[in-house]
């Protein structure tokens, strides 16, 4: 098992954009959230990002990960999902290089955006 899979499986939820789908992944969570309104909060941060407008950064940052706490599973249900979690992570290493590649990188930078703004 790769220290990346296991890592994911203990952050903050988030909503990660992976090919053209979106979806919450976190401790607890894996869905994809594609259809959901919460997704355009993405685009804003990334917006707010390009900017360096700190203040939408840390407010963009924190919706995005209320939104995505909201698709956490019951503990009872946490091996299931993991493994699920595991299984999609490692097909897409496989299938779909660069957007496995891309969804590392908004990885790295949501830690890096967690020891900046999360308090």
């Amino acid at each position: 098992m790769s220290d990346f899979k296991e890592s994911l499986y203990e952050k903050k939820s988030f909503i990660y954009q992976i090919g053209e789908e979106y979806y919450a992944i976190g401790a607890n969570t894996f869905a994809k959230v594609s259809d959901s309104p919460e997704v355009d909060n993405v685009e804003l941060l990334q917006n707010a990002l390009r900017k360096g407008n700190d203040r939408q950064i840390a407010k963009y940052l924190e919706k995005i990960m209320r939104s995505a706490n909201f698709y956490r599973v019951d503990s009872r249900e946490h091996y299931k999902l993991q493994d699920k979690l595991f299984k999609f992570i490692g097909r897409l290493e496989v299938e779909d290089e660069a957007a496995y590649r891309s969804f590392q990188a908004q990885v790295f930078q949501f830690d890096e955006l967690c020891a900046k703004y999360q308090r």
